[in-house]
């Protein structure tokens, strides 16, 4: 299921303390600058960790190459 910004958005509204979702997949750095969504969403979890909404951390999933850009989960907790 793609993440959408409603998705995001509803979650951030009714998720309990301590639950956590995946907001994106990829390469945040460069992924944001290809997709307004992907955008839009880096943006309103930036805002809600800045907020003390959420705590933001990444997982990598793969490493990147010279070739290949590495593969992070990007999740947000509810705190």
């Amino acid at each position: 299921m793609k993440t959408t910004y409603n998705v995001i958005e509803g979650w951030l509204q009714t998720a309990k303390s301590n639950e956590a979702t995946t907001y994106h997949k990829g390469y945040l750095a460069k992924d944001r600058f290809f997709s307004n969504e992907t955008r839009d969403i880096a943006n309103l979890m930036m805002r809600s960790a800045h907020n003390n909404i959420v705590v933001l951390y990444q997982k990598r999933v793969s490493h990147g190459t010279t070739n290949k850009d590495p593969v992070f989960d990007y999740i947000a907790k509810k705190i």
